[in-house]
């Protein structure tokens, strides 16, 4: 069973570590590869919500550099479109897939990536409330 929070799929606010007032995930994530726009997604926002990849939530996490949340977001709206897998298992890919891009993005070193990472929960956190499978 998932831990439901902030933080991410399986990850309890036991497993997370405050740094200030910042919210990190201390968790396994990727190996930090990129995570990039399939070749096959449509990008068409007259098409609807599932084709505008992360549709009214910034497409890039707001960095510098900035960590490119497109990949993430249309794979995600793929993933709603195609009804495969499960909702749960959609947001959840969802979560690792921005983590994955704020670890390559960003090093271990760079407070950025923190920042970035809670930014993945609160999408997660966000489409796990509303979003519509």
């Amino acid at each position: 069973m998932l831990a439901v929070g902030l933080f991410g799929p399986g990850v309890s606010s036991a497993q997370a570590e405050t740094s200030g007032d910042q919210a990190v995930v201390a968790a396994d994530a990727s190996s930090g590869s990129f995570v990039d726009i399939p070749a096959d997604y449509v990008y068409e926002p007259s098409l609807g919500a599932l084709h505008d990849y992360c549709t009214s939530s910034p497409s890039y996490f707001p960095g510098n550099p900035a960590a490119d949340f497109r990949g993430p977001c249309a794979r995600h709206d793929m993933c709603y479109e195609a009804h495969v897998a499960g909702k749960s298992t959609c947001d959840n890919n969802l979560f690792w897939d921005l983590y994955a891009n704020c670890e390559y993005t960003y090093s271990a070193e760079d407070s950025q990536r923190g920042y970035c990472e809670t930014d993945a929960g609160v999408y997660w956190a966000a489409v796990t409330a509303v979003g519509g499978y």
